[in-house]
């Protein structure tokens, strides 16, 4: 995976226009198919997918244990106190009233 810093900096050499992609890749030493991708759009923004806003659910991970909030045995973090509370936050409440 190529750092995002290293994929900016193709994208601004591909703006300028002033080299061909053969000469980015090997300026920059990545592959043509690399820097291709990113001319075309077909890359994913990496930087962008990982980011997680308030709304998002995050995977649950390790042994089942007792959610401290609902008392369910369940993975944590617990998916039916996240939608509460995403609920909540959409109506502008706290997680707490009920």
């Amino acid at each position: 995976m190529l750092a995002p810093s290293l994929v900016e900096k193709i994208r601004i050499l591909l703006s300028e226009k002033t080299c061909s992609q053969r000469e980015i890749a090997r300026q920059l030493g990545v592959s043509r198919g690399s820097v291709g991708a990113i001319a075309r759009g077909k890359r994913p923004d990496y930087t962008r997918r990982n980011r997680r806003g308030p709304n998002e659910i995050r995977p649950p991970v390790g042994r089942p244990t007792r959610c401290p909030t609902c008392g369910s045995l369940v993975q944590m973090p617990c998916l039916r106190c996240q939608l509460l509370a995403m609920r909540h936050r959409e109506r502008g409440r706290s997680a707490n009233c009920r």
